[in-house]
């Protein structure tokens, strides 16, 4: 496919989007789901028309898109296929590490590798020790001659094992507080790293599992750190907002998935005769049509918080001044997509259930990842407590 730059616009880039979504992440979604598979052909079709370059500034090479193109682009591919999806969003948070550094060399090298070589980025920040806590660290670097010794060994990274650069925390080479983070770029043919096999109930191919990083790395491999929770700073106000609005807009895409496959049940289901005196048709049933009321409702409240959430990363709001729009969008998102694909099923009665006749049992299953997803729902709730009735900053935590 031909690749788009910025100057063809936002509407050039959304039919190619169109003809990915159609031709290549759509028809795969089902056997990525059934088998497990990574998306490879759903990131190369993306690679191809540039949206792997889709943040990435004007003045680097790339898109430059706002975060509420961003928001609708994931929105559109979960509702095709959540794993793709979240893949997506990965690559997007991945790639705030890199615009965060500084004008210069090391910044403008890594952005033209990664866009001219078309790289898939990842994270690799939860830990065993700590859980979806992310900001306490216990991986380490060790200042060698040249770069540093890297042992790092984290317990979810979406693209493990599938990515071509990582993006790793360790404490702050020097450091013993779990607190102080450092932030590095390894590539995936660096030292020895070794991950698992993912299988998950839901988001199937998004090969979300454990992985090791023993690796010595140059300099220019070290993104940031700082002492003092300087280094954390960094990384929550590079990478939180975007990371908040993917995976909320993720969560919508597959609510909406779901509304969908039940909207079309209810439309075309067609009973014998008149068993219940509504008519032979489910969409006369008044319950049918509340439980349409109900989920359009509740897809039409979360849509207003996502959009609401692109719109203050676009108005360059701080992270603070975000933080609870952006906490409480998470879980609102999280929660939605659960409740929707669960009323869902219920819609669509007894073969909703059943694998390969509807895919809502695939878009429920899917759903079930999103409260769980760090910060997990019990942790948000918490800390918008705090928030507000502390006054505390997102960087307490």
């Amino acid at each position: 496919m031909k690749m788009i730059g910025d100057s063809a616009g936002r509407a050039a880039r959304s039919a190619l989007l169109d003809e990915v979504i159609r031709d290549v992440v759509a028809p795969r979604a089902r056997e990525v789901d059934e088998k497990g598979l990574f998306p490879e052909e759903a990131v190369r079709a993306l690679a191809d028309i540039g949206l792997l370059a889709l943040t990435i500034p004007v003045e680097d090479g790339g898109a430059g898109a706002s975060a509420a193109e961003l928001g609708d682009v994931v929105l559109r591919l979960a509702t095709a296929c959540a794993s793709t999806a979240m893949v997506y969003v990965m690559h997007v948070t991945a790639l705030n590490s890199f615009l965060a550094l500084a004008q210069g060399r090391s910044r403008s090298g890594y952005l033209s590798r990664i866009r001219e070589e078309r790289l898939l980025v990842t994270e690799a920040i939860s830990e065993p020790g700590s859980g979806s806590q992310w900001w306490s660290v216990e991986s380490t670097a060790e200042r060698i001659d040249g770069g540093y010794r890297i042992e790092a060994d984290k317990s979810f990274s979406t693209s493990a094992g599938h990515a071509d650069l990582y993006v790793v925390s360790t404490r702050t080479p020097g450091s013993d507080n779990d607190r102080d983070h450092a932030v590095f770029a390894i590539r995936a043919d660096e030292g020895r790293i070794e991950s698992g096999e993912w299988k998950g109930l839901g988001l199937a191919g998004n090969s979300s599992t454990w992985i090791t990083f023993r690796a010595d790395v140059g300099e220019d491999a070290l993104l940031y750190s700082g002492s003092e929770g300087a280094g954390l700073r960094t990384y929550n106000e590079a990478n939180q907002p975007l990371y908040h609005l993917g995976v909320s807009a993720a969560y919508l895409g597959i609510a909406t998935a779901a509304y969908r496959a039940c909207l079309d049940r209810i439309r075309t289901r067609r009973y014998s005769g008149n068993p219940s005196g509504f008519g032979a048709n489910l969409s006369q049933y008044p319950i049918a049509r509340r439980h349409i009321g109900t989920m359009a409702i509740r897809l039409e409240a979360t849509r207003g918080l996502v959009e609401g959430l692109a719109r203050a990363i676009d108005e360059e709001q701080g992270l603070d001044e975000m933080a609870v729009l952006m906490t409480a969008t998470k879980v609102a998102a999280a929660e939605a997509a659960a409740e929707i694909a669960q009323e869902a099923m219920m819609a669509s009665g007894g073969v909703a259930y059943s694998r390969g006749f509807l895919p809502i049992e695939r878009h429920l299953r899917d759903a079930l990842a999103a409260s769980l997803m760090g910060p997990n729902d019990d942790f948000c709730k918490e800390l918008i407590g705090r928030l507000e009735i502390d006054g505390s900053s997102y960087h307490d935590l």
